[in-house]
This record gives C-alpha cells, structure tokens and sequence, in this order.
C-alpha cells in the first residue's frame, strides 16, 4: 500500500450523487493521488424510507442506489489500479431494512412489502425490543467508470459498483482497476450492518458519512476487485451463478498467489484448498457475488 505525503481533505455532500456510472459523467471534485474525501453518501433508497408507513413499492427504480461522486483523481490512467483505503464509516442516527416484492433470495415466500426502521443507539442496531445488533458499517457500492457505456451503480461488475460486501469496513483497502482517465470514483448504499448474503435483499440502509483515502497506483494490475486487511487479502468476483463466481474468484486467487508469493500454480491451487474461505457477499443483486480470503500470517515475508 502507497503513501503520500502533502495531501489534502475534501468533502462531498450528499446532494452529490449519480445514479449510474459513465465514462462521460462530469467530476464534481478533482482531487490528487492520497488526498482524502468525506463522502456524504445517502442511503440505498435514495431516503424515500423514513418511517414504518413507507413502504419499499413503487419506487423510480432510476433514482435508487445513488453513489456520492465522481472524483477525478489526477495521475490515474486506464491500466492502473486505485487503493481505496476506508478511514472511516459515521453512519445517521436511524436506518431501514425492507422487504421488497419480488426481490430477495426467497422473494417467492414473501411477497408482501414489509418496513421495519432501526434506530442506532450506542453501537447498535435496535432491530426490536427483543433483537439488538452490534453494527459493523461499510459502503455497498465502491465505483469507478467503465471503459465505455452508462451502468446503473446497482449490479456489480469488474469496475466494482454494488459489491456488498461486509469485508469493506474501515481499515480495509478496496482496490478497483481503472478503465478511465481519472478513475471517476464514487461510493455509497452505506449498510450499518449486514449478513454475508442479503438473503432478503437489504440490510440495514441508512446514511453516512464515508472517509476515504484515493491513491493512484502505478504498479499493482487487476481484473477485478481485490480487498485487504492487515490480516487478510481477498479477491472479488460475480457470476451468472454462485458457483461461476467462486470459479472466478478462486482462479483471481490463485493468480495472486502466482505473482505475488513466487509459488507455482499447483501450489497455490493447493494451498487454496488447505488456507482459503470461500465467503458468499451477497445472493440478490442480479449476479450473485463472492469473496475469497487468505490470511497474510501464513506467508513468510
């Protein structure tokens, strides 16, 4: 991971947002390689769910999943990579969580629209007076611009987007290959908690502010996004099934193990078998998406 010196902190407000990404969406902030920027990303629902009487049904399904941004990071170019290094999540003082007709992993057995508003109270979520969750905040969507044509921020793909992946809280370093000059990163759908999977298809919604460091980096070449830890290194990947998208993340996997370890493929394939978890992300968001985890420990350096 690169350091830099001199930088400098920005903000974004909320009122900041796209609804998808496009290589022809206009910046709203240029910044330079390690400047910091606080995000004030609103919820998944664009904030339409307020109280209990709002329900998840009719919504302008173009005005859902906004991510705050873009930001033009100066030195990025197509080929490079961008760290994207999670300082920090300050989630609102209350999030939802829905069941939306005709969406979520079981969407046959509930097909009746249901909203239940949490409160965040001392470091948890209060699902009910019976239930309170301990939550562990991190944005849904990490986005940069695609080589060509315009994408809903809402399905993931190889410039990132609606990952859900609950493995993005502060201190994890999301990097996300760049198609564009500047990179044009956004981020938002900002979770207060989440279950690997979203079976029901959202978790705890809510706004944020996201703090976040962009650095430009030069050397580093992925497909697709990578994440780390101080105790893990993790690849990314989507499919049309589970199963496509664990192949997918295994090979990105071994790969990295290939490049970076010096092992040979067989080793690695191996050692995969021996080390590395298989952790599903999400189930519902058109492609199902996973994560493959490695802890860094085993290595010696």
């Amino acid at each position: 991971m690169n350091s830099m010196t001199n930088s400098k902190a920005h903000r974004l407000s909320m009122k900041d947002v796209v609804f998808k990404t496009d290589p022809t969406n206009k910046p709203v902030l240029k910044i330079e390689s390690g400047d910091t920027v606080i995000f004030g990303c609103r919820d998944a629902f664009n904030q339409v769910i307020q109280k209990p009487e709002d329900l998840p049904i009719d919504f302008d399904m173009e005005k859902i999943n906004p991510a705050t941004g873009p930001v033009y990071i100066e030195g990025a170019e197509p080929g490079d990579t961008l760290e994207v290094h999670i300082l920090d999540v300050d989630v609102a003082e209350q999030g939802s969580c829905c069941i939306i007709p005709n969406f979520g992993y079981l969407a046959p057995e509930f097909t009746v629209p249901w909203t239940r508003i949490i409160p965040i109270k001392d470091g948890k979520a209060i699902f009910s007076d019976k239930v309170q969750i301990p939550i562990d905040p991190f944005p849904g969507t990490i986005i940069v611009a695609p080589a060509e044509g315009s994408h809903r921020t809402l399905i993931p793909k190889e410039y990132g987007g609606n990952m859900d992946s609950r493995a993005c809280t502060a201190g994890t370093t999301v990097y996300l290959p760049v198609f564009v000059k500047g990179a044009l990163f956004g981020v938002g759908d900002v979770h207060a908690v989440q279950g690997d999977g979203e079976v029901c298809g959202t978790a705890v919604e809510i706004d944020a502010d996201v703090t976040i460091k962009l650095v430009v980096n030069k050397q580093k070449k992925i497909e697709r996004p990578h994440y780390e830890t101080d105790e893990y290194y993790m690849t990314t990947a989507w499919g049309e099934t589970t199963d496509d998208a664990c192949k997918i993340a295994l090979k990105d996997m071994i790969n990295w193990i290939v490049e970076e370890k010096g092992l040979t493929r067989e080793e690695a394939y191996a050692l995969c078998s021996c080390v590395v978890d298989m952790r599903i992300s999400q189930l519902v968001d058109i492609t199902p998406g996973v994560r493959a985890v490695i802890p860094k420990l085993i290595f010696k350096e």
